[in-house]
């Protein structure tokens, strides 16, 4: 794709990144005490999953960014992602935290989140952490369509590439750095 199409997919990331984050923090605001989402909090994190290449190139920079920063947890995060013993969780999840959390994808940013997911011919149904709002019913404006993140979220990733490819966050984690883009 053009680098002008990369250009928009990515400021138009960082804006959904915004939103999603001001969803985030408006929804543990309304409900402080259903909500467990804290730091070192992992348990969102205890799986593998894979992003698209907009946002693996933002992924790829922050590792490389660790490298320089923190050389013995970058070192870290590529060791376990062909770790076996690691495998039942996030490769850029070091001590239960995230190696990059501001820069975390988006499935990271959402999780926690009650989420309203849509399938063609069923009725929605809202999900979430179990942790949370276990003693309540979620506020409706905590609530996050999935749709209208996964929606615009495939559009940039096509705008990226022109495929929409996907990236498994353990290949990024096992990968050797960028050497210009930190």
């Amino acid at each position: 794709m053009s680098d002008e199409a990369r250009d928009q997919a990515g400021a138009a990331l960082v804006v959904l990144r915004q939103r999603v984050d001001q969803h985030f923090d408006e929804a543990l605001e309304r409900s402080p005490t259903q909500m467990q989402c804290r730091e070192g909090c992992a348990r969102c994190c205890y799986q593998r999953f894979g992003v698209f290449e907009v946002e693996a190139h933002r992924v790829r920079t922050a590792l490389a960014r660790l490298g320089r920063h923190d050389p013995e947890r970058r070192r870290r995060v590529r060791q376990q992602a062909d770790d076996p013993a690691a495998a039942h969780r996030c490769a850029l999840l070091v001590d239960d935290r995230c190696s990059i959390y501001d820069e975390r994808p988006l499935i990271c940013r959402t999780h926690g989140l009650p989420t309203l997911v849509r399938e063609p011919g069923r009725p929605g149904t809202v999900q979430g952490c179990p942790l949370n709002f276990t003693t309540a019913t979620p506020p409706g404006r905590s609530v996050l369509d999935l749709g209208a993140v996964t929606s615009p979220l495939s559009v940039m990733a096509t705008m990226w590439d022109g495929t929409g490819a996907r990236v498994e966050l353990a290949a990024l984690a096992r990968a050797d750095d960028p050497l210009d883009e930190a």
